[in-house]
This record gives C-alpha cells, sequence and structure tokens, in this order.
C-alpha cells in the first residue's frame, strides 16, 4: 500500500488509494482518498500511516461523506434516543440545533473534520459571548457523537480528541447563611409552595425531585419519604423518570416542622381539589398547581428567585437551598456519609463541593487533635519506644 503528504497552502494532506469494485463493469479499480486540514507534515505523515495500516490489516474504515449538522440530527440522535432520557435527548437536540446546525461546522463532510473545525467553532461561540460551560457542553457533545460515529464504522477517528476545548472552569458552590435561610423562609411562610421551599431548605432535595415527588411515597406518621422518581422537562411537556443515580433513590428523614408543613399542604390540596371538581388532574403529586397538573421546572424556578428578591437576599438559584441543606448539616458536624446520602450524591462530591464552605474545619481538626495529646500526655515508656524505632 502507498501513500503521500502534501502541503497545500498552510496545512498538510495524507493520500492514498484504495480498492474500489465498478458496479457497472465488475472491474475492481482504485481511487484516491484524502484527509486535509494537518498542521505540520509529521501529523499527516502518522494520519497516513494508521490508515495504510488499516488497510493491510483489513480494518480500513471508508470515511463517510455526510455532513457533521445531518449526522447528528438525523442518524446518531435518533440512533441514541433509546439509550439517553427524554431530557438528555431535548438538551442534544437543542445543541445540535443551536450551535452546529446554523454554522459553518455543520456542512463539514465527517471525513474532512478536524481539530482545527473544532476550534474555529470554540473561538466562533466564545466571541459570542457563551459561557465556558455552554461551550465545554457543546465539545462533549460533538466529541460523543463522533465516538459513535467510529462505533459505526463511519470514522476511524475522533477529530474532536485533536481540538482544544476551553478549559474547565473552577466553580465553588454558593451557600446561604443559617440566618439568611430563615429570612427567606419567614418571607414566603404565606406562599402556596411554603412546604416545598422548606422540604428543599431541609432536604437538599433536587428541584425534579421536589416535583416528582408523590404521596404515595410520604410517610407522614412515620417522619420520611421516599425517592424514587423525579419531574423531567421534555419538549413536548414534562415527563417523569428515575432519579439522576442510583444514589438519588434514598429514604429521606423529615423533621418535625417539615412534616406538619406537608400536612398543612395536604389540607389546602384537599380543598383545591374540591373546589376544581372534574376538572382537577389527580397525579398523587406532592406539589402541583391548583389544578393538580405539574409545575414546569424552569417555573419553579423563577418563583424562588421572585421570592429570594423580595426577602432581600441578592444571589442564589433554586440549587442554593440543596447547598445550604448540606452545607449547614456539614458545619454541623454531621458526618459525611450522612449528608451524602440525604442529598443522594457520592460523599466524594459533596466533600469536593462543600469543603471550601467550611473554612475552620482544619483549624478545629488541629484543635482536636493537640488537645487529645495535652488530656493524654505522653508517657517514658511511649517515648523509650519512639527512641528505639528512630
Amino acid at each position: 500500500m502507498k501513500g503521500s503528504t502534501r502541503k497545500r497552502g498552510k496545512t498538510w494532506t495524507a493520500y492514498w488509494w484504495v480498492s474500489r469494485l465498478d458496479q457497472e463493469t465488475g472491474q475492481l479499480g482504485r481511487q484516491q482518498r484524502s484527509q486535509g486540514g494537518f498542521r505540520i507534515q509529521k501529523d499527516a505523515q502518522a494520519f497516513l500511516n494508521e490508515k495504510l495500516s488499516s488497510l493491510a490489516t483489513g480494518t480500513y474504515v471508508e470515511p463517510d461523506k455526510q455532513p457533521l449538522a445531518e449526522f447528528m440530527a438525523k442518524v446518531w440522535l435518533p440512533g441514541i434516543s433509546g439509550t439517553v432520557r427524554p431530557l438528555t435527548a431535548f438538551r442534544y437536540e437543542r445543541i445540535i440545533r443551536n450551535y452546529i446546525t446554523r454554522r459553518d461546522i455543520g456542512a463539514v463532510p465527517l471525513r474532512h473534520l478536524t481539530g482545527g473545525h473544532m476550534n474555529a467553532l470554540y473561538a466562533e461561540l466564545e466571541r459570542e459571548g457563551l459561557s465556558i460551560a455552554t461551550r465545554r457542553l457543546v465539545h462533549a457533545v460533538i466529541r460523543r457523537a463522533l465516538n459513535d460515529a467510529i462505533r459505526w464504522r463511519k470514522l476511524a477517528r475522533n477529530p474532536a480528541a485533536e481540538a482544544d476545548p476551553p478549559s474547565a472552569p473552577t466553580t465553588r458552590a454558593q451557600s446561604w447563611t443559617g440566618r439568611e435561610l430563615r429570612i427567606f423562609l419567614g418571607q414566603v411562610a404565606d406562599d402556596r409552595l411554603f412546604a416545598l421551599w422548606r422540604l428543599a431548605a431541609t432536604t437538599g432535595m433536587r428541584r425534579g425531585e421536589l416535583l416528582g415527588l408523590p404521596w404515595r411515597c410520604v410517610d407522614l406518621e412515620g417522619g420520611k419519604l421516599r425517592v424514587e422518581q423525579q419531574l423531567l422537562p421534555t419538549k413536548g411537556g414534562v415527563t417523569f423518570g428515575p432519579p439522576k443515580s442510583k444514589r438519588g433513590e434514598r429514604t429521606v428523614a423529615l423533621d418535625p416542622e417539615t412534616v406538619e408543613a406537608l400536612r398543612r399542604h395536604r389540607d389546602v390540596q384537599v380543598l383545591e381539589r374540591d373546589l376544581a371538581g372534574p376538572g382537577y388532574e389527580d397525579h398523587d403529586l406532592v406539589f402541583a398547581d391548583e389544578l393538580g397538573r405539574p409545575i414546569y421546572p424552569s417555573r419553579l424556578g423563577e418563583w424562588f428567585v421572585k421570592a429570594r428578591k423580595d426577602a432581600g437576599i441578592p444571589t442564589g438559584t433554586l440549587h442554593v437551598l440543596r447547598h445550604t441543606a448540606a452545607t449547614i448539616a456539614l458545619t454541623e458536624r454531621v458526618p459525611l456519609h450522612i449528608v451524602a446520602g440525604r442529598i443522594g450524591d457520592d460523599p466524594k462530591t459533596v466533600l469536593a463541593t462543600y469543603a471550601h464552605l467550611l473554612p475552620h474545619s482544619d483549624a478545629e481538626a488541629a484543635a482536636v487533635v493537640a488537645a487529645a495529646i495535652v488530656d493524654r500526655p505522653l508517657t517514658n515508656n511511649h517515648t523509650t519506644e519512639v527512641e528505639r524505632v528512630d
């Protein structure tokens, strides 16, 4: 097998030959293939060597001529729709539509894609003011799609692996103080969804878990609830699905005040159902609108921001209640694994997320160890043993 590399303009192109059967004549012939966009000859030669090796071993994959946007929207997304959650598929579709289809990269055939195309897209998105998180998400979606293209033998390599996506931002969870939380709960004391706000603040439950919570999973007598599902936004409305992860399936203990708030909320809900009559849609949801219908997650977020501003608290989305619940528990020395279990997260993730919110913990650890040494001073025997080891 032979091939060559050649410089075209400022980049290098690799050329190789493949055997092709002429469907009309039945004769076996050869056709040239090429791949350009390499910044240096060494990269082009390395790529060519891979192609020649795959031809020799019979593992060669014919590069696909289908444009990136068409492949992602018409082949990839339908191909994975049964393996991802509806919300994930909806997000993928939105990314393809907003950031790939209407841009130059969307028209580039899979066979011609390079890391340079990816970098050009990231630079374009940055000029438009998109956040690092969004740009990294676009990169992740393209990379996954092209990895699947390799599995489906439409590509031999992933051009996204050659790109330079934005570095991961250093983000830290924001938490309210206990005083701010008390002010907020005082502000929403007469709110129709007070029980939801209090439940979020005391358990750290996620937005979808709160909105998808059914009464059958709430044991008011036992003072606990079971998280088994969450409400997920979709393109056409909402749907129900399992929790975010296996750890999300959990039983959470409730304090007496939160149980009482849920009792009052249930009484109001029964009254709303009676007033609505046949127009009430009973989905067994703890938190629904006045007609029993699911509350769209983004609306709940908007209501929270309004209530937070009315309370005079300058920052925080609905997720801040989750952060605050975890932070207060850790501050009050609730064991890490208990906190992680209550909020349905991995202990390592909890520690990485909230450690910076506990600046006094390291100093306290030093003081505790020092106090233990003072309370139990070293004996002469201990000193002698140490000296013998040295």
